[in-house]
């Protein structure tokens, strides 16, 4: 079975549960860290850091704040922004999954870290993937058909025995989530765009939209596209360079930051010091699920600076590796 069928089925459920604030007209934005609806919008000044794809690995969260010291750095008042760009939560199928589980650590850590730095937590940005939708759509679904804390191993193992099964469980989070951490999924923003051109989401640009208003509150099938599409060079069907060169003139930016799509999908022409690019204007990258020839990476963004093409982003200037080869080994 399609398993892109079955979402485009299942989506026009999931779609209907997410609670959004209502949308508003952005005109220029303000010079700080805001947020209107899906969107956050960050000034032209501060840095950025960037992670995408942990899923569940809680060590590469881990070596991602302490290579750029980034509590530290908020809580000293400087200028910074960490950004996980989705799909921190569920372990691959085929993955072992035992206590402690790593997404649950990341997401209770984010939730903790966000508290602890109080008014400065808002620059610990934390954006949805299709994993953080899916699995909170379906724990709804399964708590509206009666599963609690006692009865949830038996809804699952019947879910994942069902016809959709395989399809499940790649959003295995419902096997541990609670109710605060799918109110927390729910409340996560879709799209972060700063004044220097730059733009992060998931996977991949919508196709029709007029404006940056229009992804306040973003049509389900807008959404869609920001969480699940692949470009067309690694996917039939997917979106174009033509695609990403209207949305960035839609949004007045030059630059596009996503993950979802594993490196090895493209071919490599496209691959670069560990990363893909496709075209001049967007670079795709994975932290935590990095299959070859990908590696572990995080971006650095100056927001001072305005970027022409992916091809002025520089290894170890904008694309850092998480662990040097050495550092790689003795963790394998």
């Amino acid at each position: 079975m399609n398993i892109y069928l079955v979402y485009a089925a299942f989506c026009l459920i999931c779609f209907a549960s997410v609670a959004i604030a209502a949308p508003k007209q952005i005109t220029q934005p303000p010079d700080e860290l805001t947020r209107d609806g899906h969107v956050v919008m960050l000034p032209d000044h501060g840095t950025i850091y960037i992670v995408s794809d942990l899923h569940a690995d809680w060590d590469d969260f881990n070596r991602w704040l302490q290579v750029t010291k980034l509590v530290e750095r908020i809580q000293a008042g400087e200028d910074v922004y960490g950004l996980i760009l989705g799909d921190a939560v569920d372990y691959k199928p085929d993955e072992p999954r035992h206590p402690p589980y790593g997404d649950i650590q990341i997401v209770d850590t984010v939730i903790e870290l966000r508290s602890r730095l109080g008014d400065k937590g808002s620059r610990l940005i934390y954006i949805r993937g299709n994993h953080e939708f899916a699995a909170a759509d379906a724990y709804a679904m399964l708590k509206k058909q009666g599963m609690t804390t006692q009865n949830r191993a038996q809804f699952i193992r019947s879910l994942y025995q069902s016809p959709l099964g395989p399809y499940y469980e790649q959003f295995n989070f419902i096997e541990r989530m609670t109710d605060t951490h799918y109110e927390f999924l729910m409340s996560l923003p879709t799209v972060v765009i700063a004044k220097n051109g730059f733009v992060g989401i998931h996977a991949g640009p919508p196709r029709v939209i007029k404006n940056l208003t229009d992804l306040i509150d973003p049509s389900p099938k807008t959404l869609d596209e920001i969480l699940w599409q692949r470009p067309s060079i690694a996917y039939s069907g997917g979106y174009t360079l033509k695609h990403i060169e209207n949305f960035l003139k839609a949004v007045h930016a030059n630059l596009l930051i996503v993950g979802h799509t594993p490196i090895h999908y493209f071919p490599a022409k496209n691959v670069r010091d560990g990363i893909a690019t496709f075209g001049d204007k967007q670079l795709i990258f994975s932290t935590g699920y990095s299959g070859l020839p990908g590696v572990p990476t995080y971006i650095e963004i100056d927001l001072a600076e305005t970027y022409p093409s992916v091809h002025a982003l520089k290894l170890g200037v904008n694309i850092h590796h998480l662990y040097n080869k050495t550092e790689k080994r003795q963790t394998d």
